[in-house]
């Protein structure tokens, strides 16, 4: 019997490399590789790996910085429309900024609004035909004691424009001194300067008396009552403010006109006519 020669089958042989790429980097992680003589697959390998690597670095970096981005964004719009919608003031009790401008010269804005302010002489003082607004804060005994114990009540709430201070003769007949009647006078003129800055502050003198007349019952001297004026206008003068002397313009031969009064001490309609006369001639030279 014959026998028949098997002819050798070829058996292919087994890979010495394993194809590392891009796509299957993970599959060549998971595989035991140690059998493997190659330095040139595994060189592969860690480039590949570490292109993956710094790949992912660039990609944290640049999401992070779009991340940030976005919340700054974000927090942009939301402080402009808490701004605007005053929410930073409510909740932070932060005010928002105000554009102030600077002008040359302060204006006054506010209306025209006349305080007189005085004893029995601003008591009498009728103002029929005085067509401005006014406010009037008199009394018959008022000193100047008076009118100092509560600046605000008698002043600072009418927030006048312009203030005309008739004081002094009570305080003399009340036997206060002199110094003390300029002092008082001068701590209520300062008041009204740091206060209400922008009113206009006239200070009248202490008017005329005309002892000659029947019926006159005063302790007022005209000798005493010059002394007074000349320390009143001295004072007007070192703070910057206006002094009527209302003396000069209702006297003659030192006394109180005989036309201007019925008793030698207060006017009459007369006497009050000729004082809103003067009084109207500051008025109108401030506005002028």
């Amino acid at each position: 019997m014959a026998i028949k020669k098997i002819k050798d089958k070829k058996v292919d042989e087994p890979t010495t490399k394993i194809r590392v790429t891009e796509d299957r980097i993970n599959d060549a992680n998971s595989l035991d590789v140690s059998f493997i003589d190659g330095n040139q697959n595994k060189a592969n390998k860690e480039k590949i790996l570490k292109e993956k690597k710094d790949h992912s670095f660039l990609y944290g970096i640049v999401k992070t910085l779009v991340l940030f981005l976005i919340v700054a964004v974000l927090f942009v719009f939301a402080f402009m429309y808490a701004r605007d919608n005053n929410l930073l003031e409510n909740i932070f009790h932060i005010k928002p900024q105000v554009r102030v401008q600077v002008k040359e010269k302060e204006v006054k804005t506010m209306d025209y609004n006349y305080l007189f302010i005085g004893d029995y002489h601003t008591d009498g003082l009728e103002f029929d035909n005085f067509y401005k607004p006014y406010v009037k804060i008199s009394n018959e005994g008022y000193t100047t004691s008076d009118i100092l114990d509560d600046l605000r009540e008698h002043i600072y709430v009418y927030n006048p424009t312009d203030v005309f201070i008739e004081l002094g003769s009570n305080d003399l007949t009340d036997e206060n001194s002199i110094s003390e009647v300029v002092n008082n006078l001068k701590k209520i003129i300062r008041g009204i300067q740091n206060n209400r800055s922008l009113a206009t502050i006239y200070v009248e003198s202490l008017y005329p008396i005309n002892d000659t007349k029947d019926g006159f019952n005063s302790n007022l001297s005209i000798e005493y009552i010059k002394k007074v004026n000349k320390e009143i206008e001295s004072m007007c003068k070192s703070l910057d403010v206006t002094y009527i002397d209302m003396y000069k313009e209702l006297s003659e031969d030192d006394l109180l006109k005989e036309d201007y009064t019925d008793d030698g001490v207060k006017l009459n309609s007369d006497g009050y006519k000729k004082v809103f006369k003067v009084i109207n001639r500051y008025i109108e030279d401030e506005r002028d």
